[in-house]
Protein backbone atom coordinates (compact mmCIF):
# COMPACT_ATOMS: atom_id res chain seq x y z
CA UNK A 1 0.00 0.00 0.00
CA UNK A 2 1.25 3.24 -1.13
CA UNK A 3 1.05 6.14 1.72
CA UNK A 4 -1.11 8.16 0.02
CA UNK A 5 -3.35 5.02 0.02
CA UNK A 6 -2.93 4.81 3.71
CA UNK A 7 -3.81 8.46 4.55
CA UNK A 8 -6.89 8.41 2.47
CA UNK A 9 -8.53 5.35 4.04
CA UNK A 10 -7.36 6.53 7.09
CA UNK A 11 -8.34 9.93 7.04
CA UNK A 12 -5.01 10.58 8.47
CA UNK A 13 -4.04 14.61 7.83
CA UNK A 14 -0.40 14.66 6.23
CA UNK A 15 0.60 17.02 9.33
CA UNK A 16 -0.73 14.71 12.29
CA UNK A 17 1.35 11.82 10.29
CA UNK A 18 4.03 14.25 9.60
CA UNK A 19 3.75 14.47 13.82
CA UNK A 20 3.92 11.03 14.59
CA UNK A 21 7.03 9.93 12.43
CA UNK A 22 8.37 13.28 13.34
CA UNK A 23 8.95 15.19 10.21
CA UNK A 24 7.00 18.36 8.75
CA UNK A 25 3.95 17.99 6.97
CA UNK A 26 5.47 19.15 3.49
CA UNK A 27 7.58 16.09 4.18
CA UNK A 28 4.95 13.69 3.89
CA UNK A 29 3.20 15.44 1.27
CA UNK A 30 6.42 14.54 -1.22
CA UNK A 31 6.42 11.05 0.43
CA UNK A 32 2.79 10.47 -0.55
CA UNK A 33 3.21 11.79 -4.20
CA UNK A 34 6.76 10.09 -5.09
CA UNK A 35 8.53 12.94 -5.01
CA UNK A 36 10.64 11.57 -1.89
CA UNK A 37 11.22 8.88 0.35
CA UNK A 38 12.19 8.48 3.93
CA UNK A 39 15.93 9.06 3.89
CA UNK A 40 16.84 6.20 6.57
CA UNK A 41 16.16 3.24 8.00
CA UNK A 42 15.22 4.40 10.71
CA UNK A 43 12.62 6.94 9.45
CA UNK A 44 11.42 3.71 7.16
CA UNK A 45 10.97 2.02 10.41
CA UNK A 46 9.11 4.95 12.27
CA UNK A 47 6.88 5.38 9.21
CA UNK A 48 6.05 1.55 9.75
CA UNK A 49 5.61 2.08 12.93
CA UNK A 50 2.98 4.86 12.51
CA UNK A 51 0.99 2.97 9.71
CA UNK A 52 0.62 -0.51 12.05
CA UNK A 53 3.33 -2.13 9.14
CA UNK A 54 0.62 -0.89 6.42
CA UNK A 55 3.23 0.88 4.37
CA UNK A 56 6.69 -0.38 4.33
CA UNK A 57 10.31 0.29 2.53
CA UNK A 58 8.89 -2.32 -0.11
CA UNK A 59 6.24 0.18 -0.57
CA UNK A 60 8.47 3.26 -1.40
CA UNK A 61 11.39 1.22 -3.09
CA UNK A 62 9.98 -1.98 -5.33
CA UNK A 63 12.86 -3.02 -6.60
CA UNK A 64 14.85 -3.27 -3.24
CA UNK A 65 17.24 -0.06 -4.52
CA UNK A 66 17.16 3.15 -2.92
CA UNK A 67 15.85 5.27 -5.67
CA UNK A 68 17.33 8.71 -4.38
CA UNK A 69 19.92 9.56 -2.24
CA UNK A 70 19.61 12.32 -0.23
CA UNK A 71 22.56 14.92 0.80
CA UNK A 72 22.99 16.38 4.31
CA UNK A 73 21.24 19.77 3.12
CA UNK A 74 18.32 17.59 2.39
CA UNK A 75 18.10 15.47 5.06
CA UNK A 76 19.00 17.62 8.38
CA UNK A 77 17.11 21.12 7.11
CA UNK A 78 14.40 20.20 9.40
CA UNK A 79 16.64 20.46 12.25
CA UNK A 80 18.58 23.34 10.56
CA UNK A 81 15.54 25.17 10.94
CA UNK A 82 14.95 24.84 14.44
CA UNK A 83 18.89 25.87 15.27
CA UNK A 84 18.18 28.58 13.86
CA UNK A 85 15.12 29.77 14.86
CA UNK A 86 16.82 29.53 18.53
CA UNK A 87 19.69 31.21 17.23
CA UNK A 88 22.31 28.98 16.77
CA UNK A 89 24.32 28.78 13.66
CA UNK A 90 24.02 25.33 12.09
CA UNK A 91 26.42 25.73 9.65
CA UNK A 92 29.25 26.43 11.69
CA UNK A 93 27.58 23.52 14.29
CA UNK A 94 27.70 21.24 11.16
CA UNK A 95 31.41 22.41 10.01
CA UNK A 96 33.07 22.04 13.85
CA UNK A 97 31.33 18.37 14.29
CA UNK A 98 32.41 17.07 10.97
CA UNK A 99 35.57 18.74 12.03
CA UNK A 100 35.88 16.83 14.93
CA UNK A 101 34.59 13.46 13.72
CA UNK A 102 37.76 13.51 11.06
CA UNK A 103 40.09 14.42 13.37
CA UNK A 104 38.75 11.47 15.76
CA UNK A 105 38.56 8.93 12.89
CA UNK A 106 42.72 10.40 11.44
CA UNK A 107 43.61 9.60 15.45
CA UNK A 108 41.95 6.18 15.56
CA UNK A 109 43.04 4.89 12.46
CA UNK A 110 46.88 5.95 12.88
CA UNK A 111 47.01 4.50 16.51
CA UNK A 112 45.29 1.30 14.87
CA UNK A 113 48.31 1.17 12.26
CA UNK A 114 50.65 1.92 14.91
CA UNK A 115 49.94 -0.31 17.54
CA UNK A 116 52.72 -2.82 16.96
CA UNK A 117 55.23 -0.12 17.57
CA UNK A 118 53.54 1.34 20.50
CA UNK A 119 53.12 -1.81 22.03
CA UNK A 120 56.75 -2.49 21.35
CA UNK A 121 57.87 1.22 22.58
CA UNK A 122 55.66 0.31 25.87
CA UNK A 123 57.07 -2.81 26.72
CA UNK A 124 60.94 -1.56 26.22
CA UNK A 125 59.68 1.18 28.45
CA UNK A 126 58.20 -1.12 31.35
CA UNK A 127 61.68 -3.44 30.73
CA UNK A 128 64.29 -0.82 31.18
CA UNK A 129 62.73 2.72 32.65
CA UNK A 130 62.22 5.63 30.93
CA UNK A 131 65.59 6.86 28.75
CA UNK A 132 67.08 9.56 30.95
CA UNK A 133 65.01 9.49 34.20
CA UNK A 134 67.44 10.03 36.54
CA UNK A 135 68.03 13.31 34.63
CA UNK A 136 64.11 14.65 35.18
CA UNK A 137 63.40 17.33 37.54
CA UNK A 138 59.47 16.30 38.40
Amino acid sequence: MTLADYLRRTGTTLSAFGQRVGVCHSTVQRWATGQAAPRDKGMMEAVARATGGAVTAGDFFPSGELARTYGLAETQAPLAAEARALGLDPDAIAAKAIQDAIRAEKARRWQEENRAALDAQNAWIEKHGLPLAKHRMF
